[in-house]
């Protein structure tokens, strides 16, 4: 675990862009103890296409239709993730049925960093019980307009990880205005969340034509829930669907 996810942040708020793979406007969405493929396929990719794995730079995005997204996935330690630009599949889908998630099973942890272009960055975390609470970037975990339960301690840790960080902004000295310091925020934010939780993601995915990866590219069929979505999620117990 090399490269963490710090640099991921630092080009949250860029603009960059890069020919062969991602850059700025990343959004990570990832699950733990799931295998990458069945976590894709949940999201509305083809399952025969996913066990492809197309590299990104390979992928013919010309040929993706209006109603479809391409993104990149790959195994990190024990989670899963799947890499998308300006806004996260997971999120669009679980606003869209207003909170009732049928695409993380019982048991299962999940993490969401979406850089949700044209509304507001936004941190999700729900734990193994079904706890749910999210943030804007600077934000705390557990102190939310209504703050989780939090049985298992997971929202405490991780928010103490990410005060330890200075991803929080009362943790962050010199920090009163947050318009001045977004892309140091998500730094911090990005990098915390990621030695906390286990997450590295190698930086060669901005250019995956450096060399073989796990990250292959594929198509998610996203539907009505792509529209753009509106509204936040505070904290609260997750809604789990039945028909995965």
């Amino acid at each position: 675990m090399t490269d963490g996810m710090g640099w991921i942040g630092e080009h949250w708020y860029s603009g960059a862009i890069v020919k062969e793979g991602m850059l700025a406007n990343i959004c990570l969405t990832a699950v733990r103890s799931v295998d990458p493929v069945d976590l894709v396929v949940r999201l509305g990719a083809d399952r025969r296409m996913a066990e492809q794995r197309t590299l990104f730079a390979d992928f013919d995005r010309l040929s993706v239709d209006p109603g479809e997204r391409v993104a990149m996935f790959g195994r990190s330690g024990e989670w899963a993730y799947v890499l998308e630009v300006e806004r996260s599949t997971w999120h669009l889908i679980f606003l869209d049925r207003l909170g009732e998630d049928t695409l993380v099973g019982p048991g299962e942890e999940l993490v969401c960093l979406d850089r949700f272009l044209h509304e507001y960055p936004w941190l999700c975390y729900v734990d193994a019980a079904g706890e749910l609470s999210s943030v804007e970037p600077g934000g705390s975990l557990v102190k939310t307009a209504v703050p989780p339960e939090d049985r298992l301690g997971t929202f405490a840790a991780l928010d103490v990880a990410m005060r330890r960080a200075g991803a929080v902004r009362e943790a962050f000295p010199g920090c009163e205005d947050p318009e001045g310091q977004e892309e140091e925020l998500a730094r911090r934010l990005f990098g915390s969340v990621g030695e906390h939780l286990g997450l590295s993601l190698p930086r060669r995915v901005a250019k995956p034509t450096g060399g073989p990866l796990p990250e292959a590219a594929f198509r998610i069929r996203t539907g009505p829930a792509a529209s753009g979505a509106g509204g936040r999620i505070g904290a609260g117990r997750l809604e789990r669907g039945r028909d995965r």
